[in-house]
């Protein structure tokens, strides 16, 4: 069971947008989608949550997204958009519970589901507060509790996967480095649901120190999808990104780690 794209190509305004990507991702990985502005990652990822038409085929589960009712969508995989922007006078329990509207799960059992993806990103603290008075990063939080509540909330023998783009980019650093490590736990242990995730970084560091693969993306073009070492080497960086990097190995795990050279 995966997400298995074939000769996705995607046209937007007579320009391709997308370039015949062929890949495959498995739950119990952290894929990261990587590249510049304008590489392509957040329209992949808007191909993949089913909200944009393309060419080719996205299946998960061997099912073709495009044959799949919302509700077997909802079932296996959930969606955090780039920009996730509420304005509706909620606290913020209801905005995680807007993820369990498709459900017929009982109220006390609501409550616990709520309350454990609030804790599994920092954020039970603020479970009777109301979500406008929230910072931008505390926002970010609650969002990603609402699609980890989404998964959590059904019961099906399939894998499952989160789509998250950006969802670090208005965090700081100590809740960054948290996210990442807990979709690494989420991956480990599933919730006992086989989930796999897909995430668009712009930290290279993070991605390399925390995601199984990279899924490099150049003008809609997939340079290489492989693990981290086979992926961030100087001369593909610097032809990617144009910016000059030094690659060492991280202290603790001997990943890639990258410092710009001045």
């Amino acid at each position: 069971m995966s997400i298995r794209v074939e000769n996705l190509l995607v046209r937007l305004r007579n320009k391709v947008v997308l370039d015949t990507l062929n890949f495959s991702c498995q739950p119990g990985e952290i894929n990261a989608i990587v590249g510049e502005n304008g590489a392509g990652k957040s329209t992949l990822m808007n191909c993949l949550s089913g909200s944009l038409k393309y060419s080719g085929n996205v299946y998960i589960n061997a099912h073709s997204l495009r044959d799949m009712s919302v509700k077997q969508q909802a079932k296996c995989r959930a969606v955090l958009p780039q920009n996730s922007t509420l304005n509706f006078p909620l606290d913020v329990r209801e905005i995680v519970r807007l993820a369990l509207s498709l459900t017929s799960i009982s109220d006390d059992d609501q409550e616990r589901i709520i309350r454990e993806c609030l804790d599994l990103v920092d954020a039970l603290p603020f479970i009777d507060r109301d979500y406008l008075s929230l910072s931008g990063g505390e926002k970010q939080r609650v969002q990603i509790a609402r699609v980890i509540c989404q998964l959590s909330a059904y019961s099906t023998q399939g894998s499952r996967f989160l789509l998250l783009d950006e969802p670090t980019s208005a965090l700081d650093l100590k809740h960054q480095y948290s996210t990442l490590k807990m979709l690494r736990k989420l991956c480990g242990i599933g919730l006992g649901r086989n989930i796999g995730v897909l995430v668009i970084l712009h930290d290279l560091n993070l991605a390399s120190l925390y995601c199984d693969k990279v899924l490099l993306l150049k003008a809609g073009k997939l340079i290489k999808h492989d693990v981290p070492n086979a992926v961030f080497e100087e001369r593909r960086i610097a032809r990617t990104f144009g910016v000059e990097v030094s690659i060492g190995a991280h202290p603790d795990t001997q990943q890639p780690f990258m410092v710009p050279r001045l």
